[in-house]
């Protein structure tokens, strides 16, 4: 069945925007948008944007759930039941921007090769402990950067429908992230329940870092009441090193 998030992007089929191709996926192409160059061709750069991470998110999440590699660690039945809705959900934003692509006459960037060694991996070069604390303070990661990356975005797309389907993709990302950290804080892994802060998952101490190690993933449910935006260039500082090719 459609769901409503799809339905919202699939309204805008077959509008006759311009054509623009991504043969592969480039970093400096993707990062070259601006307000002051809004167009048919720049909604597709977003788009395009947008699928990469939710390439990302997808590949993260299908990794603890089925027959993924890390499924088997997740004890706590709670958190298997979370992974398994945010992989079915991450999944359906892959195919809901592809569609979208294509009904405008783009090309769908290709999922990168992806690997999440370097979040798997000490400091010292050993192996991280995969349990259900090291997926729900990845998750908790992974989701406001989605919630801010959307949102940084926001002002520079051009057609009203893309903007308010990517709106209710934002949107389900900010539940993920509120949720997560709700079950982490019953978990009672969440050491900082009632700090507030728009820059989740970067910390107090380093708000405008891009290196994961200086982030703070201990935050309240409900953390602010505006979000702040990334920039693109911001966001794929943070993911580049999961990006292999």
């Amino acid at each position: 069945m459609t769901t409503p998030n799809r339905r919202s992007f699939l309204k805008f089929a077959g509008a006759g925007a311009g054509a623009m191709t991504l043969g592969g996926l480039s970093l400096p192409a993707l990062a070259a948008t601006s307000v002051s160059t809004k167009s048919a061709a720049q909604d597709l750069v977003i788009l395009n944007y947008a699928l990469t991470l939710e390439y990302l998110e997808a590949e993260f999440y299908n990794a603890f759930t089925g027959s993924g590699a890390y499924a088997s660690r997740l004890v706590n039945a709670r958190v298997r039941e979370y992974a398994a809705e945010l992989a079915l959900h991450e999944n359906i934003h892959v195919k809901a921007l592809q569609d979208t692509i294509r009904s405008l006459n783009g090309t769908p960037v290709a999922k990168p090769n992806i690997d999440f060694s370097p979040l798997l991996t000490n400091s010292d070069g050993t192996a991280k402990t995969v349990n259900d604390e090291l997926f729900l303070a990845l998750a908790n990661t992974f989701e406001p950067i989605g919630v801010r990356a959307y949102l940084g975005q926001a002002d520079k797309i051009m057609n009203g429908d893309v903007l308010t389907a990517a709106a209710s993709i934002l949107a389900v990302e900010a539940n993920h992230a509120s949720g997560i950290q709700e079950l982490r804080t019953q978990l009672n892994l969440n050491k900082k329940p009632t700090r507030q802060t728009s820059r989740a998952p970067q910390s107090d101490a380093k708000p405008t870092s891009t290196n994961v190690a200086d982030f703070d993933g201990d935050f309240s449910p409900t953390p602010t009441d505006f979000w702040a935006p990334l920039s693109m260039d911001e966001v794929l500082a943070i993911v580049k090193p999961l990006i292999k090719s």
